[in-house]
């Protein structure tokens, strides 16, 4: 912690003594002349020798949460806590998203719980808003531990009372769900979901587990905290309350916040937690504080009598019960017990003492590391201690070797801003301020979702399939049914003429989901019809074509001689040790597949797909500056002006230390600049070229070009394209995309490129909120105000240029306060490039654009985005141009704002973006996208014929087993019809399902039916068995029958078995005259087995296992099965 590092220094300061006991004095008093992470030093100073808790006020919830940044640096995060506003309007019927209720929530549990005064850091909306008290709060709090007596219903019913959604399974924070005698639970201040195991009523475990594999964690949990996922619980609610009904027949409706005072007469303020001798205010730029406050209580009234016309005023609260009104902030501010800080000398609406802090600002040094050195030098000799922040180690470690050791101290652990305290003579300098980068946070939203990626082969009642003995049919659901004298849960499968086909669950691999081109809705097959073996075996024809070009183009590629880069360098290691974030686990993963291919010979061909803002740029520079180090050049391929810039710029500032040029081809660069950079490029001067299609010009000739990167391939044009081929001959390709187009994920998933996935967020990172809404005006207003209220600026997409100024003006009537500006790609260059810097130096707080933003602008700051006429934009459109926002670690909205009428075939396409919403999920949209719009061509041959007949899921699968036939030289076995009986090796006459009591939801039965079947090792079995064991409670007879039925199928292969019939008395076992087991294998399995059994030397050799009817046949059976295992 920093303060405790400086407080020998800090002690020595005149002023932060005298700050001590200012609050007591009963006089108002300003320090002044503070910049922002300043105020937070002087706030954990008071707060280190007060012995009391502080809070903190600040205008927005940006600056509050960078305040609270600082003290977790200063004070660390054990003792500094932030308050996030609920951000929604007054009145508004929407409530808070989970993670901030689960920030919000933490944050109480501290301040009721805990004895040690902590600092607090909240906007004056947080701390202006009633909520419920204090003592209503702590009764709702759950202690757990093992052995003690709780009925599991009685639990559950009491989670559903404090907030909690009970679901199938936990994919986040503040669900539960119940599997017999198992409760699984998402509380914080826990960081993973805890799994309560039950034996009647008593708790006889608890042990974390997973939200992406729903598998527990080892280790123990002893006690357990569960806290209300709301503010109020529903007991609580009083009977009178005019609202009573609602509350009933919906539990916790949407913006049921804005309703506390309606719902309970126990509210307070959050400063009312504390007790008045107990507590310290400090007024964070209290000038704006006031200014925010006053137009807070107009925008509340406002609302209220906009709600009051709707619902009547005897349904909604007061103004004044929803936000404190002035007299109850004179209450609070009696100048005893509050302090005012602020970066200039204001004149406030009441007397106050003002004092100057002997604070100043540090001086920029713009990366100039010879004059910082010899300023610290200079500084050291006077007497001056000076101390460099840093991120990480490594960037610490760099500074050294760049500056020496002499004349300074390093600390790991950023401010936002550094200065001096010229009376004890302290100096603080921050790595990101000396090299001119932004501070990013370093602490992540603690509670994210764990949604594991989607499968899209996922079926539901109603999606078309194709079985490959039958054809395409509808699925109907499952059902359990008799089959050979066992229960079996099958698939209804209807055909032609209302037909029906029930596929046991255990062959659930020759199902697939049919996707072809969009809207198409597939003749179904009729059983019993030679129609669809003529179909499949004409579709097979064609794809062993196309799996011999891709053989050829498999072999032409390695046969080329391309370009094995060097191994990693020093300066490779340097470089990304320097990167000012933790890498991700795919993005270290991704770099590593990247960098392993290009010291390869042959020449890489990968594609790099991540969501938006996961760092693919860094795993690019990483690979350029590979290539560099290795002598080459590299080329940069954006599809926009405004992506190449940023890629200039952030290629730049990493890649600033080392001796690397870089050039930039795009309209926004001068003609001399270009000329420049094209006689370099030539000569081999210019290392890193990157520009739009200006690349591919004729006068841009590269020296020794060693690597293409290829951002968003798909913007390109076909012209460009075949310009790009030309290029690709032997150099290296990287593509990258968050959402490839359909043809490339076909070349992907066929294995023509290698493709490696980023779907892991980067810690900071939120899920976008998607709405899909008619274009309203009201809407539109209440979304820009959401995001101004807290700080944050707004991107408004309206894509005709003809139209673009009509829309501004009627916006800007709308709302006149609002600073709009506007951009779009016909403007000038120059005109173009000004609206975009005044947007990001947050001139403007909306910017009225064209599609301009789809790719390329990295504004943090910009939260929500608003998008015209979504429909008529592509789904890779929609999600490239939301990925626009949420690149911080705040929750981020996206309007898809549509007219009334909007076909059915639009909103499917538009829903696609909410139902993938996690973060990662840029793949998933690829193939959602090729389910609606085809699979595309590969190799240029038109391929939608063949797809349209047999779905791409089995056309896929065919080519998989194409491609290997070809390259084996025997094609034949494509051709061959497998009777359903040589397929089907087990067969038994025991009942083989999961019961819906052990696994309720069908969707996800249906998912753990096909997990299993794709299972292809004995072993992955027994660890399926241990995995459902942990989930879902004790396994069932039949379900145990069913995973034994897997297991002897593994062993069929493993002992060359014809097949294994399974009875309840007997396990029958045909031995492959073929391929006999040794003599010696039979007599060891004989040997082991305590059981009766005989040999039958008919036309095949079968060994017959007599199960005891006295005792369990399962075991039994289980018995024999683990001696076979060997």
């Amino acid at each position: 912690m920093l303060h405790t590092t400086l407080s020998d220094i800090l002690s020595s300061s005149e002023f932060l003594s005298s700050v001590i006991s200012l609050p007591i004095s009963g006089e108002a008093f300003q320090l002044y002349h503070l910049s922002q992470s300043a105020r937070a030093l002087v706030a954990a100073h008071l707060w280190q020798h007060s012995g009391k808790n502080l809070i903190i006020v600040s205008q927005d919830d940006i600056i509050a949460e960078d305040i609270w940044d600082d003290l977790c640096a200063l004070i660390g995060k054990e003792n500094a806590h932030y308050m996030p506003d609920y951000e929604i309007l007054p009145y508004e019927e929407r409530s808070p998203h989970y993670s901030i209720r689960a920030t919000r929530m933490e944050t109480l549990l501290y301040a009721m719980q805990s004895d040690k005064p902590a600092v607090y850091s909240l906007s004056i909306r947080s701390f202006g808003r009633y909520m419920p008290s204090r003592e209503n709060l702590a009764k709702h709090i759950l202690h757990l531990h093992k052995g003690m007596e709780y009925d599991p219903q009685k639990l559950l019913a009491d989670l559903q009372n404090m907030g909690y959604d009970i679901e199938y399974q936990v994919s986040k924070v503040y669900q539960a769900a119940r599997r017999g005698g198992i409760i699984d639970v998402f509380s914080p201040p826990t960081l993973s979901p805890v799994r309560i195991e039950f034996w009647g009523d008593e708790i006889i475990g608890m042990r974390q587990f997973s939200l992406a594999t729903q598998r527990s964690i080892p280790g123990e949990v002893k006690e357990l905290t569960v806290i209300p996922a709301r503010e109020l619980c529903l007991d609580d609610v009083d009977s009178g309350s005019p609202i009573i009904a609602k509350v009933r027949d919906k539990g916790f409706f949407d913006g049921i916040e804005n309703y506390y005072a309606l719902l309970t007469k126990d509210l307070q303020l959050f400063a009312d937690y504390f007790p008045a001798d107990n507590r310290l205010l400090i007024w964070n730029n209290y000038i704006y504080i006031y200014e925010e406050y006053e137009a807070l209580m107009e925008q509340t009234l406002s609302a209220y009598l906009k709600a009051a016309k709707h619902s009547g005023k005897a349904k909604l609260p007061r103004p004044e019960a929803l936000m404190a009104d002035e007299q109850a902030f004179a209450r609070l501010k009696n100048h005893s017990n509050n302090l005012y800080l602020s970066q200039s000398e204001f004149v406030l609406p009441f007397p106050t003492m003002n004092i100057r802090a002997p604070f100043e600002a540090q001086p920029a040094f713009d990366a100039d590391l010879a004059v910082l050195g010899n300023s610290l030098l200079a500084k050291a000799e006077e007497g001056w201690r000076n101390i460099l922040l840093f991120d990480n180690q490594s960037q610490s470690k760099r500074m050294q070797q760049s500056l020496g050791t002499g004349g300074y101290d390093t600390h790991i652990g950023v401010l936002h801003e550094g200065f001096s305290i010229q009376d004890c003579k302290l100096n603080l300098w921050t790595d990101h301020e000396i090299f001119n980068r932004y501070k990013r946070k370093r602490y992540a939203p603690r509670y994210s979702p764990g949604e594991s990626i989607v499968d899209y082969e996922n079926l539901k009642p109603g999606d078309y399939v194709v079985h490959v003995d039958h054809g395409i049919g509808v699925f109907e659901g499952l059902k359990i049914i008799k089959l050979d004298g066992s229960d079996v849960e099958c698939l209804m499968l209807r055909y032609a003429g209302d037909d029906r086909v029930y596929v046991p669950t255990f062959q659930l691999t020759l199902v697939s989901k049919y996707i072809a081109e969009e809207g198409a809705s597939p003749v179904l097959n009729k059983l019993g019809s030679a129609k669809w073996s003529a179909t499949k075996h004409r579709a097979t024809q064609q794809i062993e074509l196309i799996a011999a070009d891709i053989v050829k183009l498999y072999a032409e590629r390695s046969a080329r001689i391309g370009i094995a880069h060097k191994p990693d360098s020093d300066w490779q290691s340097e470089l990304e040790e320097s990167f000012i974030y933790e890498d991700t686990p795919d993005q270290s993963r991704a770099s590593r597949e990247i960098k392993d291919d290009m010291e390869l010979a042959a020449p890489m061909e990968r594609l790099l797909c991540g969501d938006v803002g996961f760092g693919k740029t860094e795993v690019a520079i990483r690979a350029a500056f590979k290539a560099v180090c290795s002598g080459y050049q590299v080329a940069v391929l954006a599809p926009t002006t405004l992506l190449v810039e940023q890629h200039w710029r952030v290629f730049k500032e990493r890649l600033a230390q080392y001796p690397v040029r870089i050039g930039m081809f795009s309209r926004f660069r001068s003609p001399a600049m270009v000329t420049k950079d094209l006689v370099g490029v030539r000569s081999g001067a210019v290392d890193i070229a990157i520009g739009t299609h200006r690349l591919l010009s004729k006068d841009v000739r590269f020296n020794k070009l060693g690597l293409l990167i290829i951002d968003e391939e798909h913007r390109f044009g076909v012209r460009h394209k075949e310009k790009l081929r030309a290029l690709q001959t032997n150099v290296d390709t990287l593509y990258m995309s968050a959402t490839p187009i359909p043809r490339t994920m076909n070349m992907a998933l066929a294995k023509l490129k290698e493709i490696s996935l980023m779907q892991t967020s980067p810690k900071e990172r939120l899920p976008i909120r998607t709405i899909i809404t008619p274009r309203d005006m009201d809407v539109i207003k209440d979304a820009i105000r959401r995001e101004i209220d807290r700080g944050g600026q707004v991107f408004f997409i309206h894509n005709r240029v003809q139209t673009i100024e009509t829309v501004a003006e009627e916006l800007r009537r709308e709302m006149p306060k609002v600073r709009f500006g506007v951009g779009h790609a016909q403007m000038p260059e120059h005109h173009l490039e000004q609206v975009m810097d005044a947007f990001v130096g947050k001139e403007y707080q909306v910017l009225i654009s064209t599609t301009i933003v789809e790719n390329g602008i990295d504004i943090p700051n910009a939260n929500t985005i608003l998008i015209d006429r979504a429909d008529t934009f592509g789904l890779a459109q929609l999600y490239q141009m939301r990925g626009r926002v949420g690149r911080s670690n705040r929750r981020a909205y996206a309007y898809l704002l549509i007219p009334k009428g909007t076909t059915t075939d639009a909103k499917h396409r538009l829903e696609a973006l909410t139902q993938y919403d996690y973060l990662g999920a840029g793949f998933q949209v690829a193939l959602r996208d090729l389910e609606l719009r085809g699979a595309g061509t590969i190799l240029g041959t038109k391929q939608s014929g063949v797809i349209q007949a047999i779905g791409f899921n089995y056309y896929n699968r065919i080519l998989g087993n194409a491609i290997e036939a070809v390259e084996s030289g025997d094609t034949s076995s494509l051709y061959e019809e497998i009777t359903p009986a040589a397929r089907q090796k087990v067969r038994t006459e025991i009942d083989l399902y999961f019961p819906p009591g052990f696994i309720d939801d069908d969707e996800e039965r249906l998912r753990i039916y096909r997990r299993l079947g794709e299972l292809n090792k004995l072993e992955d079995v027994d660890e399926f068995e241990v995995e459902l064991l942990d989930r879902f409670g004790e396994i069932p007879e039949q379900a145990r029958w069913l995973l034994n039925y897997f297991k002897l199928s593994q062993l069929t292969k493993k002992h060359s078995l014809l097949n294994c019939h399974v009875k309840k008395d007997k396990l029958t076992m045909e031995f492959d005259p073929k391929k006999m087991p040794p003599k010696q294998e039979l007599l060891r399995f004989t040997s082991k087995i305590t059981l009766p059994v005989r040999f039958d030397a008919g036309k095949n050799l079968k060994l017959i296992v007599e199960l005891d009817p006295e005792q369990s046949y399962i075991q039994q059976f289980e018995t024999a099965i683990e001696i076979l295992k060997g």
